[in-house]
């Protein structure tokens, strides 16, 4: 089977996504809305890809999976969004970057995770075939940015939601690429962000997990 470039692949993606012409309503619950459309979304896209281009291949996995859709080997999430700022943390996907391996694990604490990532093989030169996308489309003006994880600007800390990403400034960033030299310490970027996110949230409840309950009550 011959193996299609990393670069014609995203072309494709992009361009059938540009044909794509869904309404959104923005009355009733944005969350409810988006999770509705985004299976719409990725029907026509499929139907698209595989009409078009065939020698293309298509995988649309189970419900709640850790990507959305596998286009040529390259798992994405969509992102349907208005241009705020999204969670966009996933533990098994973060792996998979990292190591280029899926991880059958799908529950796992932080610490089970950080021991997968410090014990496994790492990638030693950059494979963007091998990692996380996100698929972000803007709702309002049509944009698509589609990039690797690693390609993302700024990652922001979030104590609760762990890595968020403010799709508006990506989108103003849209043609920010990491130099694939750089694929490590960008990782360790990564990484760092979660790490950061998680002292925040260790450090928000010291007081009450240090707190003597009998002498308050």
């Amino acid at each position: 089977m011959t193996t299609i470039p990393y670069s014609d692949t995203i072309r494709a993606i992009k361009a059938e996504c540009l044909k794509i012409n869904i309404i959104f309503s923005k009355e009733g619950d944005g969350r409810i809305t988006s999770a509705i459309k985004e299976k719409e979304y990725i029907d026509i896209l499929t139907k698209g890809l595989l009409e078009n281009y065939t020698n293309f291949t298509v995988e649309i996995p189970k419900e709640r999976f850790w990507y959305d859709i596998m286009i040529n080997s390259i798992p994405i999430n969509l992102k349907l969004t208005t241009g705020g700022t999204d969670n966009a943390f996933n533990k098994v996907a973060i792996i998979y970057t990292i190591t280029g391996s899926n991880c059958s694990k799908r529950n796992m604490t932080y610490n089970e995770w950080f021991n997968i990532i410090r014990d496994s093989k790492k990638k030693d030169i950059r494979n963007k075939q091998t990692e996380y996308h996100y698929m972000v489309v803007h709702k309002d003006s049509g944009q698509i940015l589609l990039k690797s994880i690693l390609d993302i600007h700024t990652y922001k800390t979030n104590p609760c939601n762990i890595l968020q990403i403010n799709w508006n400034n990506e989108f103003k960033n849209i043609d920010s690429y990491i130099p694939d030299a750089r694929f490590k310490s960008k990782t360790q970027e990564l990484l760092k962000t979660v790490q950061n996110s998680l002292r925040q949230y260790v450090n928000s409840m010291n007081q009450f997990c240090e707190c003597d309950i009998s002498s308050i009550l």
